[in-house]
């Protein structure tokens, strides 16, 4: 069976027998309704997870929540933060308004919020591309998708990406719906606004859009992606003139420091086969019923973003976050496989294999999820004992920073310094002059010769130690559950006693 997409605007989808079939008035309205019935249980189940905290703060959570808490009190700039940031402060000021109302709850809320805006878009250009019954299925494939719920719930930059790329995806869509160039220009702006939230947005979601365009207008495109290029170019460009100083450092910074966290290549394609294997197989089936191959090549050319930005450059970080672009397009995809799977002939298989992609879903969810340590209570006691003017060495520092800096018990993030930090300062560095040395996992390992200069110190007292459960891909390529060691030492050259935290770790 396949699917005829015809070419002009007004006629995207053509039904030859069933993707686009009349339904009875009833099913009908039941199709309209059910695919946002479906993402409200999505944002309501995934704020009761923000609101109950579950786990603490990762890495990347910290840093935005501690930098958009210092550019909400004008410091986000003079704290040089676009130097080494891979997107703008826009999503920084939003989790810093979160955590301000609501603390952890409120910032990752925000971003709960995001993805669900995006997937509206994803749902509404499956809509337009493919029919109602696609539309619905599209909804189903999101909510039961591991690394969807699982960004819904974190408070990064790419959930404001989501949200722009799927609303530029579904302005697209409704531009070669009706042939009206507004929609074309609101798809060039929203395309711009996901950039400008995270710089590798640009590779990740470009190519489905231009392809797309390309497939449906033929040589028409020509004109219309002149229109899209020039209008988001110009609003990148505004970007950049406007704090060039800056920005024209990052791309330096990134190439020096490319964190690689002692993982292989190889573990890095295993990652993005075990996140990308089940959608992309689901995504092909429903491509091959696709008179048009254009359109379901354009929209399979999203897998291959994430896949090729994490082998160039061998960083391993946010492989699961990334992939959720490329979900972006390949939805609808999936969605067609579903809807025709669902037939009434086809129903008795369609739901044990839907039961067994939420299953698998559910797996991949609590896998990312327990990806991190939760550092809380280290941090907490750091909260307790640290006063304004001292200095810390934490291989982490950006969740301690978060917490500290709002308590009010370090003048700046910058008060801590990780080892990358502490490397930029040269090789006769103190390390007796500050007055704390963490070690969590989570971050870059410190060197020995730190560890070991810290010890011969002489001063330095361990008062908190602890350990925290961590789930990672081996190198034996299997996921492997482990617990990692939390240490707390605090500079004691008078002989001081810090009673706060004695028997908190003991």
């Amino acid at each position: 069976m396949s699917v005829a997409v015809g070419p002009a605007p007004r006629h995207l989808t053509r039904e030859r027998r069933a993707v686009v079939r009349e339904h009875p008035h009833a099913i009908s309205r039941v199709l309209v309704a059910a695919p946002w019935l479906m993402l409200g249980a999505f944002l309501a189940l995934e704020l009761v997870v923000c609101s109950l905290e579950l786990r603490g703060p990762f890495l990347d959570e910290g840093i935005y929540v501690a930098a958009g808490l210092r550019t909400l009190q004008g410091h986000g700039i003079s704290d040089d933060y676009l130097s080494w940031f891979s997107g703008s402060l826009m999503w920084p000021v939003i989790a810093g308004l979160g955590w301000k109302a609501f603390g952890l709850a409120g910032a990752r809320a925000a971003a709960a919020i995001c993805v669900t805006i995006g997937l509206v878009g994803m749902v509404k250009a499956a809509g337009n591309l493919f029919g109602p019954q696609v539309r619905a299925a599209s909804a189903l494939a999101a909510v039961t998708s591991g690394p969807v719920l699982a960004l819904a719930h974190l408070a990064v930059y790419d959930t404001l990406a989501v949200a722009a790329a799927g609303c530029s995806f579904w302005a697209l869509t409704e531009f070669l719906r009706r042939d009206d160039r507004a929609w074309l220009c609101a798809s060039a702006v929203l395309y711009a606004l996901a950039v400008l939230a995270k710089y590798p947005v640009l590779m990740f979601i470009g190519p489905p859009l231009v392809l797309l365009t390309i497939a449906v207008r033929g040589r028409r495109a020509r004109m219309d992606l002149a229109v899209f290029g020039f209008i988001a170019g110009a609003l990148l460009l505004i970007y950049f003139l406007a704090d060039r100083s800056q920005l024209s450092a990052f791309e330096s910074f990134r190439v020096a420091n490319n964190p690689s966290f002692n993982v292989s290549r190889n573990q890095i394609a295993y990652s993005q086969i075990y996140l990308s294997a089940v959608p992309l197989v689901l995504a092909s089936a429903g491509a091959m019923l696709l008179e048009r191959r254009r359109i379901a090549l354009a929209l399979l050319s999203g897998v291959a973003g994430a896949p090729v930005y994490h082998l160039v450059t061998g960083n391993p970080s946010g492989d699961q976050k990334h992939v959720v672009f490329g979900l972006i397009f390949m939805l609808p995809l999936i969605g067609v496989t579903l809807s025709l799977a669902m037939e009434r002939r086809k129903a008795l298989l369609a739901v044990p294999a839907i039961l067994g992609i939420a299953a698998f879903g559910l797996v991949q969810l609590t896998r990312i999820d327990e990806g991190w340590p939760d550092l809380r209570a280290s941090s907490a006691v750091l909260v307790a004992n640290v006063h304004p003017g001292e200095r810390l060495l934490a291989n982490s520092s950006w969740v301690e920073a978060a917490y500290l800096y709002d308590h009010r018990r370090i003048n700046s993030p910058y008060d801590i310094y990780d080892a990358s930090r502490l490397s930029q300062l040269g090789p006769g560095v103190n390390v007796c002059a500050f007055q704390w040395f963490v070690e969590v996992p989570g971050g870059e390992p410190w060197p020995a010769s730190v560890r070991r200069a810290m010890e011969r110190c002489g001063s330095f007292r361990r008062i908190y130690s602890s350990s925290a459960t961590v789930t990672g891909l081996g190198s034996s390529l299997t996921f492997v559950t482990y617990r990692a060691p939390i240490e707390i030492w605090h500079n004691e050259p008078a002989g001081t006693y810090v009673a706060a935290a004695r028997g908190a770790g003991r």
